[in-house]
């Protein structure tokens, strides 16, 4: 015999005041009653799905047995005692009553931890199809993100994603220590892993990329945020280009999305609460590396396969910026250098001959840049074939 509710109490009157009160359950749902004493032995026995609990006089027994219980627990006080109610929610409780409470409250919070009971089983069952078809792994991560996100980029309309590399053999643990059961997770080839955040900005997956990187150090990241409807296979070349500058550039992190950097008004920006001039200073250049880091990756990617006899070489400073073509016969700089924080001077040099632009700092997007460094990249290009 299966118990459908389980009511365990050292006073016998409490049975009596409760059976009446539950007769709205279905047939199979059994009520069934214990002391403390039977309490491990009933359970173990029977099953329940839920268990009323009652708490006497003796908070110490009942906090002892609540531990113990595995099992949605429903307190029931005679009245309602702070201390007592505070000492239950430690204990893990689901949910309480007192004998003031009506007929019908009793029976509606029963009803509804045997829902919630009956909705966890029901998406264990599923989570163990799953399982059996190696779509989902036993951390509970996702075997084929590109087959499973894009149902959940349908789902949610907003949200945010991190790719994680990691030299760790194992670090799903560490993750589910610091995910919520929203997010959604998969591993992908070698030691990478996709974290799905709905309805979290980039600031929110930036605070949790640092909570997984304070439980596992060594982790590199690629951030990005997903909303008009983006397909994932687009979300996915942005997440791996934005992973593989942090890789390269030795970075905790490196977000590339086109509606964060830079919004709005730096100066304006960083400037907030920032009275210290020296902190001002420190914000300004980071804002500065976080726009110039994954562009220079960028462009040197696409290009160093591309121009015959020729190496690239970037390097970024809070002092000067500098993206290099080393070519066969003379070199190229595109130098970047802040002016007064207001505004920022690029030196573009072609062997002696020399130019320079001026922009305001608000108006240094990634766009900006990769169209000037693409004329760069031509101009470099053009005189190489003069001096051919």
């Amino acid at each position: 015999m299966k118990a459908g509710v389980l009511i365990i109490s050292n006073d016998k009157t409490v049975f009596d005041f409760l059976r009446p009160k539950l007769v709205l359950l279905r047939n199979n749902d059994i009520v069934c009653e214990c002391s403390y004493i039977e309490a491990e032995e009933t359970i173990s026995e029977l099953k329940p799905r839920v268990v009323i609990l009652h708490c006497g006089y003796d908070l110490h027994a009942f906090t002892g047995l609540a531990k113990k219980i595995d099992i949605p627990v429903v307190a029931y006080f005679d009245d309602y005692n702070t201390e007592y109610f505070l000492s239950a929610c430690d204990c893990g409780i689901a949910d309480f009553f007192t004998r003031n409470s009506s007929a019908e409250e009793i029976l509606a919070r029963v009803m509804l931890l045997l829902k919630n009971r009956n909705i966890k089983e029901k998406s264990e069952v599923y989570s163990d199809i799953l399982k059996e078809n190696e779509i989902l792994d036993t951390y509970g991560f996702y075997t084929n993100p590109g087959d499973v996100f894009p149902y959940f980029l349908k789902k949610y309309e907003y949200g945010t994603f991190i790719l994680i590399s990691s030299g760790m053999k194992d670090l799903k643990p560490v993750l589910n220590s610091s995910l919520r059961d929203t997010d959604i997770k998969a591993c992908g080839r070698g030691n990478v892993y996709y974290i799905f955040a709905p309805d979290t900005d980039i600031d929110g997956a930036v605070t949790l990329l640092k909570k997984i990187s304070g439980a596992a150090k060594g982790l590199h990241a690629g951030i990005c945020s997903h909303y008009a409807n983006k397909e994932f296979t687009v979300l996915n070349n942005i997440l791996e280009n934005a992973l593989n500058v942090a890789v390269g550039s030795n970075k905790d992190y490196i977000i590339i999305d086109e509606n964060l950097t830079p919004a709005g008004n730096w100066i304006e920006k960083i400037n907030t609460g920032k009275k210290n001039f020296k902190l001002f200073k420190q914000e300004f250049n980071k804002m500065l590396e976080q726009v110039l880091t994954p562009v220079f990756y960028q462009m040197q990617a696409k290009y160093e396969q591309k121009l015959y006899n020729s190496k690239f070489f970037h390097n970024i400073t809070p002092e000067i910026s500098v993206f290099k073509i080393m070519g066969e016969y003379f070199d190229s700089e595109f130098r970047v250098k802040s002016s007064g924080f207001s505004a920022v001077n690029i030196d573009i040099i072609h062997n002696t001959k020399e130019r320079r632009i001026t922009i305001d700092i608000n108006d240094l997007e990634p766009k900006t840049l990769e169209v000037l460094l693409e004329e760069f990249i031509e101009e470099h290009k053009m005189y190489m074939e003069e001096l051919c």
